[in-house]
């Protein structure tokens, strides 16, 4: 896995399982912010993405930062890599963290994700 690249991940993590694109958000950890089509119900730390984000998104949908994913090696190891997020989306991501960090997501992790995403900024 790479940090700052989108994957296409089929999980059964998802009821039902189906292919979900994910952001990774740490390489050594395997750990993921999902990208939904809709903001989750509880609204928090949804932050909204366009189509022209990145080459994998084809329509509005919403980076969820309100928790972090790992998926079982086998569908990591079949996972789509889509290629890197931009520098200018891990600066938006980034700012959100910092001005919104999600109450449903430690600070441990709130901080890893900042941290991480940075070395992807301007």
């Amino acid at each position: 896995m790479i940090l700052g690249s989108v994957y296409v991940v089929n999980t059964a993590l998802a009821r039902p399982a189906k292919d979900k694109i994910t952001l990774c958000i740490c390489a050594a950890d395997n750990l993921f912010f999902w990208i939904n089509t809709k903001p989750q119900v509880h609204g928090v730390g949804q932050l909204q993405l366009n189509a022209a984000d990145h080459k994998a998104l084809t329509h509005e949908c919403f980076l969820d930062c309100s928790r972090l994913t790992t998926f079982p090696a086998h569908e990591l190891r079949d996972a789509q890599d889509r290629g890197l997020i931009s520098p200018q989306l891990a600066q938006a991501i980034v700012e959100f963290l910092t001005n919104n960090p999600p109450k449903t997501l430690p600070p441990a992790h709130v901080q890893l994700a900042i941290e991480n995403l940075k070395t992807l900024c301007p």
